[in-house]
């Protein structure tokens, strides 16, 4: 399954409560009958967060978050053909945004499921590797290190997380800034503010392997728009 992920940035000066409604009621519906994609989600972004403690920044470095799934890339290009564009501009969503391209074609692995409710509070991390690492050796010391650890402190941590997924951008050709993103559902925003240590066992791989610095982490409230 191919995911494609879209970052968003709205203009200045747009009110961000009319911004989401416009997204919500009026764009997210055009997409999902244009791309008619087998999934489509999409993510408002209220703050940086972390992993506990005071956020990195206090500015959101993306508004919203687009998540859209397709059974390959077959199927996003007869779905989209020369007509990607379309998706920004056909309901004038393009004058309420800035352009940007930091979209990800990647692969979702899901960790922990469930079906968070509604008012989840939902936490993502954009991931970038380090210098000299190659997205293999990320991927792998991901799947392989980190993920499996992540899943044991959820299945300790009394409910508060409720699910879990990586989504690594290792479909399409490199470029933009990121290599993937985390995604973490928690029950609700304090649960989400007590953060959730990566884990607790000794000797994960990944955390030498990306770029620390770079790392942006926002949290928010996800709408399924296609399910």
């Amino acid at each position: 399954m191919l995911k494609w992920v879209v970052p968003v940035i709205k203009q200045e000066g747009v009110d961000r409560e009319a911004f989401y409604e416009f997204w919500r009621c009026v764009h997210a519906p055009h997409v999902a009958n244009l791309a008619k994609p087998e999934r489509y989600c999409v993510t408002f972004f209220e703050s940086a967060a972390s992993l506990g403690g005071a956020p990195a920044a206090d500015e959101m470095a993306y508004d919203g978050l687009a998540e859209l799934w397709f059974r390959d890339f077959d199927h996003f290009n007869d779905a989209l053909g020369d007509h990607r564009g379309a998706l920004r501009t056909i309901d004038g969503f393009n004058q309420l945004t800035e352009p940007l391209s930091d979209s990800l074609f990647t692969t979702e692995n899901i960790i922990v499921d469930s079906h968070p409710p509604a008012d989840a509070c939902k936490w993502v991390a954009f991931v970038k590797k380090g210098d000299g690492v190659s997205r293999d050796d990320l991927f792998a010391a991901w799947s392989d290190g980190h993920s499996p650890r992540v899943a044991n402190t959820i299945a300790r941590a009394e409910g508060r997380c409720l699910r879990y997924t990586t989504s690594h951008a290792d479909q399409g050709a490199e470029g933009g800034p990121w290599d993937g993103i985390a995604s973490l559902w928690y029950a609700d925003a304090d649960a989400a503010a007590r953060g959730l240590p990566p884990s607790d066992e000794p000797g994960d791989p990944f955390p030498p392997l990306i770029d620390a610095a770079a790392t942006v982490i926002l949290q928010g409230r996800e709408i399924v728009v296609v399910s």
